[in-house]
């Protein structure tokens, strides 16, 4: 496995920023965005949500385009990449002449979700191996690093800048199914249902040959990192309001590492829904409306008492339509003294929007020896 980073914030419901300055850099991210596995192997809403997203991650007088989108799995619709089949016609139909729009020709960093895995993932992986593409799937868990340098000002009559500064932004790109396992139903699975699609993963599911080594190295990329900035990411989410509900062995066995190591935003997608919850200084971003809206909102009860969730878009049964969304996505802005993240409909029109703070020094790596070193 290739090492990786975080980002970490503190995210509050508010729209203004501590500076009018303009934004450093922009992206996106969407989730559970894989189309269908008939022809012609997208969605209708797919597609509104594609150009959603290429009028969002346009440049305008105030802020730059976006550098890059972060897909956060069920890349492909119902069973994955089949091995031996029409991986080409599948990559190309609903991946390439989707999200065909100038504004999105930046790279896509990919992780898998259980559905990647009902295929052969490790297709997914090879298809980062093509020349000048933008698919970016180096490994099943992997890192993304950004950074920006800020002039923080004017310059001196020189042209040299004393305030001039990097601002480091981190994801680490995590496999969830390699931590909490997966089930694959096939094409006649039962109805969505408690005891049929939406049954909870157990410890039944997990395979510690697996998810043990992918845990430590989570752990080891959050304990280096020194970025002002520090996101996880992974398909399936810590906390979940929406229909699958909460994912409980990551609520063990990622959950305390998230707090332990300064991540204030973790993002995921699974839920068909989208949401913002915060915990014990921990911020949630749910993301996963890329080829349809929505699941219903019937896990909110099983949410931890004493966190807030901020924002849902979900309705009020499973694809009964009335929330109003067919789809949707989510972008960051990073500024030199925050982040925004704003949660989108498929059209691209703004939903909700919050703000997120750059990281505690005490929790960069390297800080703590700084401070032991000068107070002896």
């Amino acid at each position: 496995m290739k090492s990786a980073a975080a980002l970490s914030l503190s995210l509050m419901s508010t729209s203004s920023l501590a500076s009018a300055e303009n934004a450093k850099l922009r992206f996106l991210a969407v989730g559970d965005w894989g189309g269908q596995d008939e022809y012609p192997y997208y969605t209708e809403q797919q597609r509104e949500t594609a150009d959603g997203m290429a009028y969002v991650a346009g440049a305008s007088r105030d802020i730059p385009a976006a550098s890059f989108v972060l897909a956060l799995g069920d890349n492909f619709y119902f069973e994955g990449v089949k091995e031996g089949g029409n991986d080409e016609q599948r990559f190309e139909a609903t991946f390439e002449n989707v999200y065909y729009h100038d504004e999105l020709q930046v790279p896509w960093y990919i992780i898998g979700g259980n559905h990647d895995y009902c295929g052969n993932i490790e297709s997914q992986i090879e298809f980062s191996k093509r020349p000048n593409t933008r698919w970016t799937f180096p490994d099943y868990n992997h890192r993304v690093v950004k950074q920006i340098i800020d002039s923080g000002g004017p310059s001196n009559s020189d042209g040299s800048n004393e305030k001039l500064k990097t601002i480091k932004l981190e994801i680490i790109m995590i496999d969830t199914v390699q931590i909490a396992g997966h089930r694959c139903h096939g094409p006649g699975y039962e109805s969505l249902s408690k005891t049929g699609y939406f049954k909870p993963l157990t410890l039944l599911d997990v395979n510690l040959d697996v998810s043990s080594p992918t845990l430590k190295w989570i752990e080891d990329s959050l304990s280096n990192s020194d970025a002002d900035y520090l996101f996880v990411a992974g398909h399936f989410p810590v906390y979940s309001a929406c229909s699958h509900g909460n994912t409980e062995y990551l609520v063990q066995n990622l959950d305390p590492m998230l707090k332990k190591y300064g991540v204030t935003a973790y993002l995921s997608g699974h839920e068909h829904c989208q949401f913002h919850f915060s915990n014990e200084g921990m911020d949630y971003i749910l993301t996963g409306t890329g080829h349809d809206c929505c699941y219903a909102a019937d896990n909110k009860e099983h949410l931890p008492r004493h966190g807030e969730l901020k924002y849902i878009l979900a309705d009020s049964h499973d694809y009964s339509g009335d929330s109003g969304a067919r789809g949707g996505f989510a972008s960051f802005e990073v500024y030199s003294d925050g982040m925004k993240v704003k949660i989108h409909k498929e059209d691209g029109s703004v939903l909700y929007e919050a703000q997120l703070h750059p990281r505690a020094d005490h929790f960069k790596v390297g800080s703590s020896m700084k401070v032991s070193l000068e107070g002896a």
